[in-house]
């Protein structure tokens, strides 16, 4: 099988890493895999070829760049994909196009459920019965692409989350050493790509309102809205407290330096920091969102509804107050991540979509 992995960007953040991990893994199962987006070259691009994963690129300059579709027209005749495998809108919509251009079978995916740009969702409605498929992390997100983007029930598939789970990380004292925090302060780890979405100004508050007890806040990660962010922390008494370590390869370090996360966006799919922080048996504190009520079912993760500052803040103070609870909840979530967070369960889940998808091609064409 020969399939094209889709995305709009290759740069650094949840989507196309998660995209990055399923190439790789797909291609150790003997898919013929390329992995392409629509705008430049990014970091990812590179982590894949250096992988032995074929490349592409479309160039985008932005999002109304039509020339970007017969670039990626072009790199479909050359390819002559059996399935393209597209996630979120831009490629979503590019993929269905080009792939009714060339007869090539399309399986869309969505990975987050948004609500600040309401014209992805028209894309999706006008564009969405084109493909063979649509693809979602949980079923709540399964739920949110059936009333959103009108697709019956029958054509939405949910693909288990997963991780490349470590088998060890750092220990605790030799990771705090390394990025001179001492034993007594209480961290607090942030991870992603520093966008307006991820509430990153709620996380500079929370500091403030933290600056009574000796804690630090480890934010790791670049992007967009980082000069944003440099101006408020600029202006916060919370300054000291907050370190930006930039883009990093393997969170494990942090997470063990750690003893809380705080993720609060103002939506997600199924992040892959999240993620990450319950394998590493962190307690989470997160913004109530439908998905992680979902991955949560009470026992490993703290949600917070609402985007009030001292609501995060107070559930961090009672983590910071109470060690045996930040114990219990992060051995929660060790555990599920063990029982849950299984790579080939998610690739042998894609492939059952990609085989019925191709199954029922086969079906319509003898028709």
């Amino acid at each position: 099988m020969r399939v094209i992995l889709l995305v709009t960007d290759h740069e650094r953040g949840g989507t196309p890493l998660r995209l990055a991990r399923l190439a790789r893994a797909l291609r150790d199962t003997g898919v013929d895999v390329f992995a392409g987006c629509l705008a430049p070259p990014g970091p990812v691009s590179a982590e894949l070829a250096a992988a032995g994963i074929p490349t592409f690129a479309c160039g985008a300059a932005g999002a109304r760049d039509w020339a970007a579709l017969w670039r990626l027209a072009q790199h479909v005749r050359r390819i002559r994909p059996d399935l393209i495998h597209a996630t979120l809108v831009h490629a979503n919509v590019a993929a269905r196009l080009v792939g009714l251009l060339h007869r090539v079978p399309v399986v869309t995916a969505t990975a987050t459920i948004e609500v600040e740009r309401r014209w992805h969702i028209w894309a999706e409605r006008l564009t969405g019965r084109m493909d063979r498929g649509h693809i979602v992390n949980s079923a709540a997100l399964a739920g949110y692409v059936v009333r959103n983007f009108w697709l019956p029930w029958r054509h939405v598939h949910v693909v288990p989350p997963s991780l490349d789970l470590p088998s060890e990380r750092p220990e605790r004292a030799a990771a705090r050493a390394a990025l001179g925090i001492p034993d007594h302060e209480f961290v607090v780890a942030w991870a992603g790509r520093f966008d307006p979405v991820k509430r990153l100004d709620l996380v500079v508050r929370c500091a403030e309102m933290m600056t009574a007890v000796p804690c630090r806040f480890l934010l790791a990660g670049d992007g967009p809205y980082r000069a944003t962010l440099e101006r408020i922390l600029g202006r916060s008494a919370a300054r000291p407290l907050v370190q930006l370590l930039g883009w990093r390869d393997d969170l494990r370090p942090v997470l063990s330096a750690a003893d809380a996360f705080l993720f609060p966006s103002l939506t997600e799919g199924m992040p892959n920091a999240v993620l990450e922080a319950l394998a590493a048996g962190l307690p989470v504190v997160a913004s109530s969102l439908p998905a992680l009520r979902e991955l949560s079912g009470g026992e490993h993760l703290v949600l917070v509804a609402g985007n009030q500052p001292r609501a995060f803040a107070d559930a961090l103070l009672q983590l910071h107050g109470d060690e045996p609870l930040r114990r219990a909840i992060g051995a929660r979530a060790a555990a599920w991540a063990r029982q849950n967070l299984h790579p080939a369960a998610t690739v042998r889940a894609v492939l059952r979509v990609y085989d019925q998808v191709l199954r029922r091609g086969e079906s319509a064409g003898r028709v």
